[in-house]
């Protein structure tokens, strides 16, 4: 049987997703901005080339901490990683 990951299983729901996506399109416009190429900026954060896609994708595969060493290497110091407010819960 295939090994399935949790975010098959369970996606994110739509408002995390879409701050990834948000995040993500801050990084690249940021990146763009510098003139950096996809493969330089790879290099400063210690990843290839296609993490870096998937960064500014906002693909929930990639570590958080790729998220953040990217927008601290950007100075993007307005942008918080998670800017999310939790369910309702009621009991």
């Amino acid at each position: 049987m295939p090994k399935l990951r949790s975010f098959e299983i369970s996606p994110l729901p739509f408002e995390v997703q879409a701050s990834l996506e948000a995040l993500g399109q801050r990084i690249a416009a940021a990146r763009k901005e510098r003139r950096l190429s996809q493969r330089e900026f790879a290099d400063m954060i210690g990843v290839g080339p296609q993490t870096v896609l998937f960064v500014e994708q906002g693909k929930p595969t990639v570590q958080i901490g790729h998220y953040a060493r990217a927008a601290w290497l950007l100075e993007l110091r307005d942008v918080p990683l998670l800017k999310l407010h939790s369910p309702a819960y009621s009991d």
